[in-house]
């Protein structure tokens, strides 16, 4: 049976409701769509073709139930990575959105009126620092820096290599980790979240608030 691409926005009755919604709601989430095993290849080609005019970048991440595959790029290349994800999990949809060149991503979780900001630089979470952030004081209360943390990098021609840092590390700025907790708190909820190297934060995930 055909299945149609669907536009984020309009996935409401997806694993991305949450993600859907805010975009609506006009936080910053990165523009994607949603593929099912019964989409056409020639959809999926159709509707990455339009999101990389959309956006200017070739580079996709693709989501799926538990995890994401990151800097895709192509539409072959986006072909083989959702039959692969299928693979480990048939029947799921996939969401398909624009890669976020980011410098900085991470987690925001609530307790009570305090964040705890888990953050790495790169684009992956590997070795996280941990932040505890006070959204009444606007300010950080405490930080906990991994001392050699590893970093997702990607290179001009699209490959992607973990490197560690070598040199003394630097935490993230004042101003960083109050963008994520206003982010947060746009959001109220839990939330997953990447800063670009426009230092611009970015909404990738929603969860519930605890």
């Amino acid at each position: 049976m055909h299945e149609p691409i669907q536009w984020l926005p309009e996935s409401d009755a997806s694993p991305w409701a949450a993600l859907a919604s805010a975009t609506r709601s006009s936080l910053p989430v990165p523009n994607g769509f949603l593929i099912f095993p019964g989409t056409s290849e020639g959809d999926i080609r159709n509707s990455y073709d339009e999101l990389t005019i959309r956006e200017k970048t070739r580079f996709v991440a693709v989501r799926g139930s538990s995890h994401a595959l990151l800097n895709v790029i192509g539409s072959d290349q986006l072909i083989h990575t959702a039959r692969r994800l299928w693979t480990e999990s048939p029947g799921v949809p996939l969401l398909v959105q624009r890669m976020v060149p980011a410098m900085w991503c991470g987690k925001a979780q609530w307790h009570r009126q305090n964040l705890r900001i888990k953050a790495n630089e790169g684009m992956m979470i590997l070795d996280p620092d941990t932040y505890l952030f006070n959204t009444t004081s606007g300010k950080c209360t405490r930080q906990t820096l991994a001392p050699k943390q590893r970093r997702m990098i990607r290179y001009v021609d699209g490959t992607a290599r973990v490197v560690e840092r070598q040199t003394e590390r630097t935490p993230m700025s004042a101003d960083q980790l109050k963008s994520v907790a206003d982010l947060a708190l746009r959001t109220q909820a839990d939330i997953g979240w990447a800063i670009d190297d426009a230092d611009r934060v970015w909404l990738i995930s929603v969860g519930s608030r605890t």
